[in-house]
């Protein structure tokens, strides 16, 4: 991220968590107008969007079969709870989660903070009410409200890739890094097999859930 809060360029903030529960800030310039290129790719991934709701099918599999898939089907391997990686992305997922489906258990912290304007100084108080949030639900103890959260990883010397799920809520995430052109692609692929086996049921389909809008979208993106 290159700038910073106190560059005085600064003139928006935005969250993004719609692919996950963990909250990821982007500080710059707003800029509401597409590029030639960017309306290339919207139009594009609308036509993979309408193609993908008119063929999906329900062929739905469960979180344990999912975690089977990747181990058995892909090549992953799971990491140990006792490792520091999977501690970390424990601890952070935990407190995330809590934000997002039990906000009640933060007490006079429960309500999200809300950004009034894009000044500096507001800002900074912003950003400081997040981390004093997120230290407050990684305060709450684990027998008060838990996940089931996995880790799978895969190096196949060219790039290293990440899979998460967590099973009692149904998350899927991902991440990956390489030194080769076209590492990014080829974790997307990758990702869009774990995602499409894990499906969709019929209800899902009839009442546009969570669930079935990920999975679209997921599936159209490239």
């Amino acid at each position: 991220m290159k700038n910073k809060f106190g560059n005085k360029t600064v003139s928006s903030v935005s969250i993004i968590g719609e692919d996950g529960p963990t909250s990821v800030f982007i500080v710059g310039r707003s800029n509401s107008k597409r590029t030639l290129k960017q309306n290339i790719h919207k139009f594009l991934y609308d036509v993979r969007k309408k193609r993908i709701v008119k063929s999906l099918k329900a062929n739905p599999h469960s979180m344990e079969q999912v975690a089977n898939y990747i181990i058995t089907e892909l090549g992953f391997s799971e990491v140990d709870k006792s490792e520091s990686e999977y501690k970390t992305e424990y601890f952070q997922m935990r407190a995330s989660f809590i934000m997002q489906y039990k906000p009640e258990l933060l007490g006079d912290l429960a309500e999200a903070p809300k950004l009034e304007n894009h000044e500096e100084e507001t800002i900074k108080l912003f950003m400081a009410q997040i981390e004093q949030r997120q230290k407050a639900a990684e305060g709450i103890p684990p027998d008060i409200f838990d996940i089931d959260l996995h880790i799978y990883e895969k190096n196949d010397g060219k790039i290293q890739s990440k899979i998460i799920i967590e099973k009692n809520y149904g998350y899927i995430g991902g991440s990956a890094s390489g030194l080769k052109n076209g590492s990014m692609k080829k974790f997307d692929k990758i990702f869009r097999k774990v995602y499409q086996y894990y499906g969709v049921t019929q209800k899902d389909i009839d009442n546009n859930t969570k669930r079935y809008i990920e999975l679209v979208k997921t599936l159209a993106k490239r």
